[in-house]
């Protein structure tokens, strides 16, 4: 069965009556009267139709009906065996002319493997009419094909149509769309012309003049700052014909202004410990204040010993909000009051609730129930306080030690630090079998204290023989095969070593 169920142009049985009916001015949507739905649904698809191993005879071209002078359009070509088949093997080169002097055509292009007997080329036609476009193959010029397109002029500019938020804030910079249209109002994608705005505020922060890049498709956002408050005009003007106009009025509201401070903050803080607080610019209604730059000082009264920030000078990156850090070192309630340097009016404060710092008053310490003579394994040590919860500021310096092994392997004393949140992995490594007890100590405070008992196994073993060598071996002192069979022999396994 043919790909298409149409007629081709083409070394086909119907070839020469296609191309009479052409000249004869009938309308092609596609070369030799190919459907555009045939093409799109069978042609274009990758992997759709039949794909043939015969030499190509003929070509089909397809492209929109209706093109528009000087847009870039596509041009799609597909190479046919004589039985109307894709011919995906086809490799020749591949010339594209046009009756119209004055089109950008693409360069001649040799098929790929890749292409699969398809390519898509870009035109564009800048003469208004009935132009064909001819692809032909530069080695076998039997091997071609044609289509005539109907050329529209191209659109041009009569007007602007101009769009703004219906409400802004005076001293705040918002975008104005400037869209070039034609008489119409349909989008003028090829405007090119230099546009300015003005306003009927004086006051105003306008953008310099502006000139369309074919990029911008008819399209461009202006950033306008208008500061005198009521209803305003903002007006776009081509600076070439000053008939290309357009307007749009919005209503500009009084910039807010902070009359107050919103402060936040945990309810039940912890002395000596890092909070964070939050100031917030607000306005009489309690609205944000986005554009709020002012400096603001924090202080805590009731705490003389409190770590407060430096002043800070708030951004337009902040948009009214900043979140500082402090500490709050005496206990009960706290009041932390947020206030401009430059309006003592504009303030805010919050209240705490701050509790004693935990104390540690013994340690967790956690590891293995059984743990193997000669292996290192971890030890757990947490500082704890009296109803054993973690005390994460906990900053002491703590030494293990090891009652009962006098060989056991054991870390140098550690001073624990803030990251450690209260608390630490040590690595300890026991030598003497049996239950054996191991014990952290503040080296301050010998109170302190917290222990836990493991039972400590003989490493396992196994016996040699058979000339691969025998005897003992220790996990620790293992390397290559030995440390992969010693995992299977501390399940109870037996294995010689392999060298």
């Amino acid at each position: 069965m043919a790909v298409f169920p149409r007629k081709f142009s083409g070394k086909s049985a119907s070839k020469a009556a296609s191309r009479a009916a052409a000249r004869s001015g009938k309308s092609r949507r596609l070369g030799a009267g190919l459907r555009l739905e045939n093409l799109e649904q069978r042609v274009l698809l990758h992997g759709a139709g039949v794909a043939s191993t015969a030499p190509a005879t003929h070509f089909a071209l397809w492209a929109p009906e209706g093109v528009t002078a000087g847009a870039a359009e596509p041009l799609v070509l597909v190479a046919l065996d004589a039985a109307n088949h894709v011919a995906s093997n086809y490799a020749g080169t591949v010339h594209i002319a046009s009756d119209d002097a004055s089109a950008v055509l693409p360069d001649d292009y040799t098929f790929t493997t890749a292409d699969h007997g398809r390519h898509l080329f870009q035109l564009t036609l800048n003469t208004v009419g009935a132009e064909s476009v001819t692809a032909t193959d530069t080695a076998d010029s039997t091997i071609t094909d044609s289509i005539t397109l109907n050329v529209a002029p191209a659109p041009v500019a009569t007007h602007f149509g101009v769009w703004a938020a219906e409400n802004v804030s005076a001293g705040k910079t918002f975008g104005t769309v400037v869209v070039a249209l034609d008489a119409a109002n349909h989008p003028v994608w090829n405007y090119t012309g230099t546009v300015q705005l003005t306003s009927s505020d004086g006051d105003a922060v306008l953008p310099d003049s502006y000139t369309f890049a074919a990029a911008d498709h008819g399209f461009h956002v202006f950033q306008t700052t208008l500061k005198t408050e009521g209803s305003q005009t903002v007006t776009a003007t081509d600076t070439t014909a000053d008939t290309i106009v357009g307007s749009v009025t919005v209503n500009v509201n009084p910039a807010p202004v902070a009359t107050h401070f919103a402060v936040l903050a945990r309810e039940n803080v912890t002395a000596s410990a890092q909070t964070s607080v939050v100031v917030v610019a607000l306005d009489a209604s309690n609205h944000v204040v986005p554009d709020y730059t002012g400096t603001v000082q924090l202080t805590a009264d009731g705490d003389p010993d409190a770590v407060l920030p430096d002043a800070y000078t708030f951004t337009a990156d902040d948009h009214g909000r900043h979140v500082f850090q402090l500490t709050l070192n005496t206990t009960g309630s706290q009041t932390i009051v947020a206030t401009d340097t430059a309006t003592a009016a504009i303030a805010g404060t919050v209240t705490v609730t701050v509790n004693p710092a935990p104390v540690a008053t013994h340690f967790a310490v956690w590891a293995d129930e059984h743990v193997t003579a000669g292996s290192p394994f971890n030890v757990v040590v947490v500082a704890l306080d009296a109803s054993n919860h973690v005390v994460p500021n906990y900053t002491g310096t703590v030494q293990l030690t090891a009652d009962g092994d006098s060989s056991a392997v054991l870390p140098d004393a550690y001073t624990f630090t803030a990251d450690d949140h209260g608390r630490h992995v040590f690595q300890v490594t026991l030598n003497t079998t049996g239950s054996q007890t191991i014990s952290a100590a503040d080296g301050s405070n010998p109170a302190l204290t917290g222990t836990i008992t493991v039972m400590v196994n003989a490493p396992p073993s196994t016996t040699g023989g058979g000339g691969f060598g025998g005897g003992f071996f220790h996990g620790p002192h293992l390397g290559g095969h030995d440390a992969f069979f010693a995992g299977f022999a501390s399940a109870g396994r037996s294995f010689r070593r392999w060298r």
